[in-house]
């Protein structure tokens, strides 16, 4: 008779969390006997109880676990524990509520998937323990840099085990992410947002120049305007209002950051002209009064000819 696992996660942490499972089962002797697709109680139930008493203990998963539909009780009797001759481990989307019966969720394990906070400087701690516990010595800027760029923590969780594979027990810092983590236009991206924050002129129409292939600058344009968005408010309110500021716009703890480095080199009424300009720029590009390329060009030098005169 079978034992049942449920894992109610979707999408690639479902797929973690499936392997570290058979993983797990493997290492206590299961065998893996296959995947299928949801069906029936009755007939999951039955090819569970059909295994002999000398028969090899296995398991198989069930995807779309929600197709079976509410587990009927009176199967509740040819339900065991982990030390079954079967396991199932039913794979569904989102928690499967009403399925099973409260007398059902006393017989079987629950696997949830791992609760990622949603706050910035919460998510980054989470990386950081995460980091810990994967043995990689990941640096405050560099999980900072990760959960700002990359949404899903999975997408979180493979990039920092390829840091770490590929640091060998070195530090983690924030260049070793911008040069391993992203593709080569996301990393010029990121090289000139932050080039632009720091007044490192060269580096900035360096990588410009590189852009310039590109059709259309209205990536870059709404990546710059969005890099100094919390410079604008930091330059209306005071510096300490900076925590506040990143809770009410959800401002992540890099672009804060970064925002904070362009305050110090640029004045906050060059920023406000620039994101003036970037915005009327932006709506001409849609319309026949488009600059393009050299409007952009125009824009930054202005600001960044502003920083010149600080320095």
């Amino acid at each position: 008779m079978p034992h049942l696992r449920v894992i109610a996660s979707g999408g690639a942490s479902a797929r973690r969390l499936v392997a570290e499972e058979l993983e797990a089962l493997s290492k206590k002797g299961r065998a893996f006997a296959g995947t299928h697709e949801g069906g029936e109680w009755p007939a999951l139930i039955a090819a569970g109880r059909s295994a002999g008493l000398f028969d090899d203990k296995r398991v198989s998963v069930v995807e779309s676990a929600e197709l079976l539909g509410p587990f009927p009780d009176e199967l509740l009797p040819y339900l065991e524990g982990d030390d079954a001759s079967e396991v199932l481990l039913l794979v569904f989307e989102k928690e499967p509520g009403k399925t099973f019966s409260p007398a059902a969720k006393k017989k079987i394990v629950q696997i949830k998937g791992e609760s990622v906070p949603f706050w910035s400087a919460q998510r980054k701690k989470w990386l950081l323990d995460l980091a810990g516990k994967e043995g990689v010595a990941l640096s405050d800027d560099a999980a900072a840099l990760l959960v700002e760029l990359l949404e899903d923590p999975e997408e979180v969780r493979a990039e920092l085990r390829k840091l770490g594979s590929y640091a060998h027990g070195a530090p983690v810092d924030a260049g070793m992410v911008k040069e391993l983590s992203f593709d080569e236009g996301r990393n010029t991206m990121l090289k000139f947002l932050d080039a632009f924050c720091q007044a490192r002129a060269p580096e900035v129409f360096a990588a410009l120049e590189r852009f310039k292939q590109e059709p259309s600058m209205l990536p870059l344009l709404t990546g710059l305007y969005n890099r100094i968005r919390p410079a604008l408010y930091l330059g209306i309110f005071a510096p300490a209002g900076g925590e506040r500021i990143r809770s009410a716009l959800e401002i992540k703890e890099y672009a804060l950051k970064m925002g904070r480095e362009a305050l110090r080199r640029y004045s906050s009424k060059a920023l406000t002209e620039l994101a003036f300009g970037l915005l009327v720029l932006s709506w001409k590009e849609k319309t026949s009064f488009a600059e393009g390329w050299p409007g952009f060009e125009s824009l930054l030098m202005t600001c960044m000819a502003s920083a010149e005169k600080r320095q």
